[in-house]
């Protein structure tokens, strides 16, 4: 999950009655050393037999069962249309759409989410259609299409695109900017199956942003949510994500909000945490901060720290969890020094085994390099809070089919203060 690239004005409408001043400044990443192996394209393994692959031995790792992971397989082949089929380059065509789903511009990328009381497991692939032109209107047909497809494989006691068809037009406008048009999820554990869908806040300008959320939480049933959000945005916030669950019970839907909290620090962000739900702990988000930032609490000027606020219509008033996320990708020197930090964090947690043992098993499942060898397999980490004081840890994992990060993906994001 990379963080949106947008080419937006350089103000976002916040809450009424006010602009924020957000100006982030990154050149898009290379990568290096390519990481198929140097045989004919026409040999190279495809997108959808590599995410098999991965996706396969990532399954064991967390020690899903035969039936759980053919769920997960087939929901991948559903996926996958003709685009997936076709032999991964050796390096990243930048004459076609280039993806913004992982750091490396891979179309997918991994998730795991760890109980941090029982190191219970939730498995999850994130994916882009890829269209057939460069251009953000096939972009928006492919995904629909997916959507479509997703739909008719699942039919309506699994799926349901009602909630989608709400509030489509303000996602998916006809003049639409940005790299974003929709992501397809799908996350298998040992009590669910579900598919979401992620949507770009800012596809009708960066200065709507605000607007977008507001009236498509409205449509949604979810005012109350609308109105606890506004209170914590600040000029240097910017809702960058929309998720939708498409659950076809309407009161589990569940609707994800993600906030970039451009160079913000850790208390800064827990003390918003606060504001949305009194039950949240400041030292819990400082102690996950501190231990994925190396030992800094911030500011974070490299790609910000995030906020996801979970909301659901069976209480509209409160979060029905809130999540933070460390951009791990821009602030470790590599790999081995990410899991190091994950590795601290999960001492200080007191992480049960189970716990350890899965998040050891899906790295060594994942990577095609030494952990040494550079940065990008780590991508974001999370912690996630429920009502009831449980909490979560989830690791997005880039899938690496272009290589791992170079020095330019740690440009700075900043916030214009002249404005």
């Amino acid at each position: 999950m990379a963080l949106l690239q947008q080419n937006t004005p350089s103000t976002l409408a916040g809450a009424p009655g006010h602009q924020s001043n957000f100006a982030p400044q990154r050149i898009p990443p290379t990568v290096q050393q390519p990481l198929i192996s140097a045989s004919a394209p026409a040999s190279a393994p495809s997108y959808i037999s590599e995410a098999t692959r991965q996706l396969t031995r990532l399954s064991k790792a967390v020690g899903q069962d035969e039936i759980k992971r053919e769920k997960l397989l087939h929901a991948l082949r559903s996926a996958g249309a003709e685009w997936a089929r076709k032999p991964i380059p050796l390096s990243l065509d930048r004459s076609a759409w280039v993806s913004d789903v992982s750091n490396d511009h891979s179309p997918y990328e991994y998730s795991l989410a760890l109980s941090q009381q029982t190191g219970a497991s939730e498995l999850r692939f994130l994916i882009e259609a890829q269209p057939e032109q460069n251009s953000l209107a096939a972009l928006q047909e492919s995904t629909s299409r997916l959507t479509d497809e997703i739909m008719t494989q699942y039919g309506p006691e699994k799926v349901s695109v009602d909630r989608l068809n709400l509030v489509r037009d303000l996602f998916l406008p006809a003049d639409a900017e940005g790299r974003l048009a929709a992501w397809h999820s799908f996350a298998t554990s040992n009590t669910l199956e579900k598919w979401k869908i992620y949507l770009n806040p800012v596809a009708a300008g960066m200065q709507n942003a605000c607007r977008v959320i507001r009236q498509a939480l409205e449509r949604l049933g979810l005012a109350h949510s609308w109105a606890l959000l506004e209170t914590i945005l600040t000029d240097n916030d910017c809702p960058i994500y929309f998720s939708l669950g498409l659950s076809p019970n309407p009161e589990d839907a569940e609707v994800k909000v993600y906030v970039a909290h451009f160079g913000a620090s850790a208390t800064q962000i827990a003390h918003k945490h606060v504001q949305m739900d009194r039950q949240a702990s400041i030292p819990a988000i400082e102690q996950f901060y501190l231990a994925m930032g190396g030992g800094s609490l911030g500011p974070y000027r490299r790609k910000p720290g995030l906020s996801c606020f979970h909301f659901k219509n069976r209480d509209p008033s409160r979060p029905a969890a809130r999540t933070v996320l460390y951009p791990m990708d821009s602030y470790a020197v590599n790999d081995a020094d990410a899991q190091q930090r994950v590795e601290t964090y999960m001492d200080a947690i007191s992480a049960p085994q189970l716990y350890r043992e899965r998040y050891r098993s899906a790295i060594r499942a994942v990577q095609r390099r030494p952990l040494e060898a550079g940065r990008g397999i780590h991508s974001w980490v999370s912690m996630k809070e429920k009502p009831d004081g449980t909490r979560s840890n989830t690791f997005y994992l880039s899938a690496e089919l272009f290589g791992c990060l170079g020095d330019d993906s740690l440009a700075t994001y900043s916030v214009d203060e002249s404005l």
